[in-house]
């Protein structure tokens, strides 16, 4: 079940939303916006040969082919790709575009939203059940909306983005445990509860929003011709402190684009961005480790 372009009244997108911790709006942002970012993602970024960091794996790296030309890696925060003004600038006149703000504004009940963190998507890259919440939320913990676009007609053989209806307030996580062990216990839920699965169709200019607590992921690619172009986004209520399960992010530095306030947590490639990167990776999935390296940064925090 999902709300269609005929359901879109303020309280029945909220009410489905808080519901089933995610809901469609049909045909939400126009075709030219989303024509601008292709054409200078086809054109800049895609025949690009710096590295961009990639959500996928976690590293900095070239762009990757496969058979069927698609780079087969996530680009991530590409709001803040300023090595690539126009494909930045066409980016956040889609993400700052008064429909989806205005949407976000239906979905949340709260009059102005941050941009916290962009991807876009050229192939699958097969993101494995999760949910958002572990890396990026509000405190208090709930409030961030995770919004996908999709740039053309997803067709099912390029792999579908799925979310589990009902499953926004499920926790699996436990004191001491480290990040791959708790993908394990949310796979094992989905495993178990295949039947909630829900891919819908999502045409070019649909949008789907949906709860950082609520189950996600994509379904395998059945043919790597075919692409899967895409872009995400994670959004907070303005008023509200940055965060994640794990405590608050007050120190974030926002830049604006025409009033609106936005966030890249990841800088663009260099020697520095890629050392950082790599020791953040060692220490992620070390439980020790991780929890004193975030006791040390709120202590530096609290000192400045």
């Amino acid at each position: 079940m999902q709300v269609d372009e005929k359901q879109t009244r303020e309280d029945e997108l909220k009410s489905y939303f808080d519901g089933h911790g995610y809901v469609i709006v049909r045909g939400l942002v126009p075709h030219a916006l989303l024509d601008t970012v292709l054409a200078n993602y086809l054109s800049d970024v895609k025949p690009a040969r710096t590295k961009f960091y990639r959500q996928s794996t976690g590293v900095y790296d070239h762009n990757a082919f496969n058979e069927g030309g698609h780079v087969t890696q996530s680009f991530l925060d590409i709001h803040n790709y300023k090595r690539f003004p126009r494909f930045r600038e066409a980016a956040l006149e889609v993400y700052f575009c008064e429909q989806v703000l205005d949407a976000l504004r239906r979905v949340t009940g709260c009059a102005a939203h941050n941009l916290m963190q962009s991807m876009l998507f050229d192939a699958n890259v097969q993101s494995p059940p999760h949910q958002d919440n572990w890396y990026l939320d509000t405190v208090p913990h709930g409030r961030a909306v995770g919004v996908w676009f999709a740039l053309e007609d997803i067709r099912e053989e390029a792999g579908r983005f799925f979310v589990m209806p009902g499953t926004q307030s499920l926790r699996f996580d436990r004191d001491g445990m480290s990040h791959s062990e708790w993908l394990v216990e949310v796979r094992r839920y989905r495993d178990a509860h295949a039947e909630q699965v829900s891919a819908p169709v999502m045409n070019k200019g649909d949008v789907l929003f949906w709860n950082v607590g609520t189950i996600h992921g994509a379904l395998p690619t059945q043919d790597r011709r075919v692409s899967r172009k895409s872009l995400t986004a994670h959004y907070i209520p303005a008023e509200l402190t940055f965060g994640n399960l794990f405590g608050a992010k007050p120190w974030v530095n926002y830049e604006t684009y025409k009033g609106h306030r936005h966030f890249a947590n990841q800088p663009e490639y260099s020697l520095r961005a890629d050392l950082v990167s790599r020791m953040k990776m060692a220490l992620y999935d070390s439980p020790r480790l991780l929890k004193i390296a975030r006791r040390f940064q709120q202590k530096s925090i609290a000192e400045i």
